[in-house]
């Protein structure tokens, strides 16, 4: 136990910038960033991770803290640093609420929101819904294994006391980020919508060959219970499309960081 605090007093400021690193990735980073999860706990992992990593990693060599203002200005280089990092894996996970907002407008679930702790703000009951299936599937297949093995990686790409630039290419790929979100959202919500559709035109025939039959009273419950079945049926193809998803938050991720490298 002696030996660890000495390291640690040693290299303290080291161990400070990976803590700020670690911490700015556990903020926004899909499992670690959940508003519902103890601080107490975020802290002690951020802490935990930090003193696992700073006998391996990397330092740049330029690296020098000859007064508060340059620790504290490297400080902040590495915490936007775990900022854009653990927020590309967000971006991703915002595409549950997107499908969810079109499910819920077309089943009928539109005016029934429930509070997301994570987001703090009223969230489509089918989007929360998808978010904790897909954030359970994400703890099965030790994606948060995936969130510490980026940050690893980012030492490697970006030691610390490097610098690092969001040029173009990170601009031209964030704007594809954002482009696969929504085609994600789309192919998701895909089999509802088209199955709400059908039923649209059905009531539309029913109200057309029978006027005499409340289309509103029949039309509401009937798509509840349609849109509820495909969504109970389309379960099953959830796994296969949370690998996709998984795979494209790990190669967004890593190429990122290897963008930020170069500048």
């Amino acid at each position: 136990m002696e030996d660890i605090y000495d390291v640690i007093l040693v290299n303290i400021d080291i161990f400070f910038l990976i803590l700020v690193r670690t911490t700015g990735i556990f903020i926004v980073s899909p499992v670690f960033g959940r508003n519902n999860l103890p601080m107490i706990m975020k802290i002690a992992l951020s802490v935990l991770v930090a003193l696992i990593l700073l006998p391996v990693i990397s330092v740049a060599d330029q690296i020098q803290y000859t007064n508060l203002i340059v620790l504290a200005f490297s400080a902040t280089k590495e915490f936007l640093l775990g900022i854009i990092i653990g927020f590309i894996g967000f971006i991703y996970f915002s595409f549950l609420y997107l499908a969810g907002t079109m499910i819920d407008t077309q089943v009928g679930f539109s005016m029934v929101n429930v509070l997301d702790p994570q987001m703090r703000t009223q969230v489509p009951i089918m989007g929360n819904y998808y978010n904790i299936i897909f954030t359970l599937i994400f703890l099965i297949f030790n994606g948060h294994h995936f969130i510490l093995q980026a940050l690893v990686y980012s030492y490697e790409v970006l030691p610390i006391g490097s610098d690092f630039a969001a040029g173009e290419d990170i601009i031209y790929n964030l704007v594809i980020i954002m482009g696969e979100v929504f085609v994600l959202a789309f192919k998701f919500s895909a089999p509802i919508l088209i199955t709400i559709f059908l039923a649209n035109i059905l009531l539309g025939i029913l109200a057309r060959t029978m006027p005499q039959m409340n289309i509103f009273v029949v039309g509401l419950p009937l798509k509840i219970l349609i849109g509820l079945l495909t969504i109970m049926i389309t379960l099953q193809f959830i796994v296969p499309f949370s690998e996709v998803l998984f795979d494209k938050i790990f190669t967004s991720t890593y190429k990122i960081i290897q963008l930020l490298s170069k500048g």
